[in-house]
C-alpha cells in the first residue's frame, strides 16, 4: 500500500499543476479566438491521446513500466518549463498553443494507460484503489483550476505556469521510489468483448464531459473572468471528492444509469439562470455524478482485463474517455455559436437522459 500511496501523491502533485495549465491555456485560447477555435485547441491536446493510447498500451504490456512512467513525467515537466518561457517572452500565439497541445497530448498518451493500469498492480483493494485514483484526479481538477484562475487574474500567465513546473519536481522525485512489478508478456486484447462498454463510456463522455466548452461560455455570458471559470471547474473536483467520501463511507454503488440521468437533469437545470449560487450547486453535484460513473467504469474494465492485456485495455478506456472530449467540444462549440448556450444545454441534457434509459435497460 506504501507503493500506491507514493503513486497517488505523485499524481496529485503533477495533476494539480497540469490543471492549472489547462485552465490558463483554455482561457487564453478562448480570449484569442472564441468558442470553435477553442475546440480546435482541445482537439490538438486530446486527439493524440485518443489515437495513441491503445497502441502504446499494447507496446507497454509486459515491460518494466517505471522507466516509461518517469520519462513521461520528465517530458511533461520539460513542456511546462517551455510554457513558462513562452509566457515570459510572449510566444503564446494561437498556432503556438496548437503545436504545444499536440506534443503534450503525445506524452500524455504514453503516460495515461500506465496510470490507469496501476491500481490493479499496486492496490490491495482494486475497487477502493480505482476510486481513490479517480478521486485524486478530480481533487486535482478541483484545486488546479481555482489556483490557475486566481493566479492568472492577478499576475498573468507566467506565474501559474511557474507553479505548474514546480509541481513536477516532487512528482518525479516520488516516482523514483515507486516499485512496479513487471507484468506478464503482453497480448493483444480481443476487441469484440470490449466494444459495447467502451462505446457507452464514449457516449457519456461525448455528451457529459463538455464543461470546458459550456462552462467557459456560461462564465463569459455572466460577465465573469478567469477566476470565476477556475472556481467553476474547481467545484467539479470538490464534488468528485465528496462523491468519493460518500462511496467510501457507505460502500454502496450508485447505478450508472442514475449517474448519467442525473448529469442530464443538471444540464437542463443550468438553463435556469438563478444566479451563481444555483449554478455552483449544480456544478458541485455534477462533479459527484461524473466521478461515480467513471470510477465504476474504470473499475469494471480493470477487473475484467487479464494481466497480459491490462495496459492495452486501459489504453482503450483512455481512448473512450479522452477521445470523446475534443469531438464533443467541436460539436458543442458549434451548436453554442449557432443556436446559443441554452440550446446546447438542452441538447446535452436530453442526450444524457436517453443514454440513461439505454444504460438501465442493458443493466
Amino acid at each position: 500500500m506504501k507503493n500506491f500511496a507514493l503513486l497517488i501523491t505523485a499524481q496529485g502533485c503533477s495533476l494539480t499543476g497540469g490543471y492549472i495549465q489547462t485552465l490558463v491555456l483554455s482561457w487564453i485560447a478562448a480570449k484569442q479566438s472564441g468558442g470553435v477555435p477553442l475546440a480546435w485547441y482541445m482537439i490538438a491536446c486530446y486527439l493524440p491521446v485518443a489515437v495513441l493510447s491503445y497502441p502504446l498500451g499494447r507496446f507497454l504490456d509486459g515491460k518494466h513500466l517505471k522507466p516509461w512512467l518517469i520519462s513521461s513525467e520528465i517530458g511533461l515537466a520539460a513542456l511546462s518549463l517551455l510554457l513558462w518561457l513562452a509566457a515570459v517572452f510572449e510566444w503564446l500565439s494561437f498556432p503556438f498553443l496548437l503545436v504545444f497541445g499536440g506534443v503534450w497530448g503525445c506524452v500524455r498518451a504514453l503516460q495515461t494507460p500506465i496510470y490507469q493500469s496501476l491500481p490493479k498492480r499496486l492496490a490491495k483493494d482494486l475497487k477502493k484503489g480505482t476510486a481513490l485514483l479517480t478521486a485524486v484526479t478530480y481533487a486535482a481538477r478541483g484545486l488546479g483550476p481555482i489556483l490557475g484562475g486566481l493566479l492568472y487574474a492577478k499576475w498573468g500567465a507566467a506565474v501559474p505556469f511557474s507553479v505548474n513546473f514546480a509541481s513536477f519536481i516532487p512528482s518525479v522525485a516520488l516516482l523514483c521510489f515507486l516499485k512496479i512489478p513487471q507484468g506478464e508478456r503482453g497480448q493483444k486484447p480481443r476487441l469484440k468483448g470490449w466494444i459495447s462498454p467502451l462505446l457507452r463510456i464514449f457516449a457519456v463522455g461525448f455528451f457529459g464531459v463538455q464543461y470546458n466548452v459550456t462552462f467557459v461560455s456560461l462564465i463569459k455570458e455572466a460577465g465573469k473572468g478567469s477566476a470565476a471559470y477556475g472556481i467553476a471547474l474547481g467545484l467539479l473536483g470538490l464534488g468528485a471528492l465528496a462523491g468519493f467520501l460518500i462511496k467510501t463511507r457507505f460502500k454502496k454503488e450508485l447505478p450508472r444509469f442514475v449517474a448519467v440521468g442525473g448529469m442530464g437533469v443538471l444540464n437542463l437545470l443550468l438553463l435556469l439562470r438563478w444566479g451563481m449560487v444555483w449554478q455552483s450547486a449544480c456544478i458541485l453535484l455534477y462533479g459527484s455524478l461524473d466521478f461515480w460513473f467513471f470510477a465504476q467504469s474504470s473499475y469494471q474494465l480493470s477487473r475484467a482485463a487479464k494481466e497480459r492485456e491490462l495496459t492495452a485495455v486501459m489504453g482503450l478506456y483512455t481512448i473512450a474517455t479522452v477521445g470523446a472530449m475534443p469531438l464533443g467540444a467541436l460539436l458543442w462549440s458549434w451548436v453554442s455559436k449557432a443556436a446559443g448556450l441554452s440550446a446546447t444545454f438542452s441538447a446535452i441534457g436530453g442526450a444524457l437522459l436517453i443514454l440513461a434509459i439505454i444504460e438501465k435497460r442493458r443493466r
